[in-house]
């Protein structure tokens, strides 16, 4: 009974393993629950937040909300050590496999922006959650061999949503706003984050640490395979995603601005 138990959770083609290409396709159901789950949740938090602002267990709630995303970030690696790569041909080096990636880093942020109630930390997250952390939303091309059967599946869309959730948390519960020099703050972190990529990329085989590695492609469909077929060089592929995300940060601004603007005029209310 209980290596039946182990097979089904541990194994390869366990619950925490993997299966082939084309599990998980876009834009499918499993594509759309998530989404929709998403926007439930932030609608509740934003019909509610005059009473979460005032609930007595709120500071207990932001720090169980924490753990919960840093043990959903860490779960990845302990994942990896243990069924490896989801490429089913592939050894698992963990060398590339190491966290430099923008989605990892924002769930590690806004876990402590959470705890410290941190200002500094809130408008880290919330430009490169609503720029970045959008693509793999639309492509979710890293879990094409994990569907709803497999725990990757749902420890992607924890890793990806529960940030954005956790910064319009801070955003209609306290009042948090961003701000301009946010995103000179969001550029910086960026450009130490590239820097880390870019050395490993050049002395670490098959790493591809943001997508800047020379002529490398997810394979699976998604916007950076896109970029990196406008920009295959990977100078210009550096310069075209630093020009690109930076007008996505002063977007995103706008758009939290006109949408706030809206709905003040709309409801006489500030959010």
């Amino acid at each position: 009974m209980e290596n039946a138990v182990t097979k089904v959770l541990f194994y390869k083609d366990g619950f925490f393993g993997f299966s082939e290409k084309g599990d998980f396709k876009y834009w499918s159901l499993a594509h759309f629950i998530p989404l929709i789950l998403f926007g439930v949740v932030i609608f509740l938090i934003f019909r509610f937040r005059e009473k979460l602002k005032n609930w007595k267990h709120e500071e207990n709630f932001r720090f169980i909300f924490a753990f919960v995303m840093l043990m959903v970030e860490m779960s990845y690696f302990w994942r990896l050590l243990y069924v490896g790569s989801s490429e089913p041909d592939r050894v698992i080096d963990l060398l590339d496999k190491l966290p430099l990636q923008v989605c990892e880093w924002t769930c590690i942020f806004a876990s402590f922006m959470l705890m410290k109630r941190s200002k500094v930390l809130y408008q880290l997250c919330f430009f490169i959650s609503f720029t970045l952390g959008v693509f793999p939303l639309l492509t979710p091309s890293v879990i094409t061999t994990t569907g709803p059967t497999f725990y990757r599946y749902y420890q992607f869309w924890l890793e990806h949503l529960l940030p954005m959730v956790a910064i319009l948390y801070m955003t209609f519960v306290h009042g948090y706003r961003p701000r301009l020099k946010g995103i000179c703050l969001a550029t910086g972190f960026m450009a130490v984050l590239t820097t880390f990529a870019m050395i490993c990329n050049f002395n670490i085989e098959e790493a591809n640490y943001l997508y800047l590695a020379t002529g490398t492609t997810d394979g699976g469909g998604s916007v950076m395979d896109t970029i990196v077929k406008i920009a295959p060089n990977v100078w210009w592929r550096l310069v075209l995603l630093s020009v690109v995300v930076i007008i996505l940060f002063f977007v995103a601004y706008f758009i939290y601005i006109g949408i706030t603007k809206l709905y003040a005029k709309l409801t006489k209310k500030k959010i």
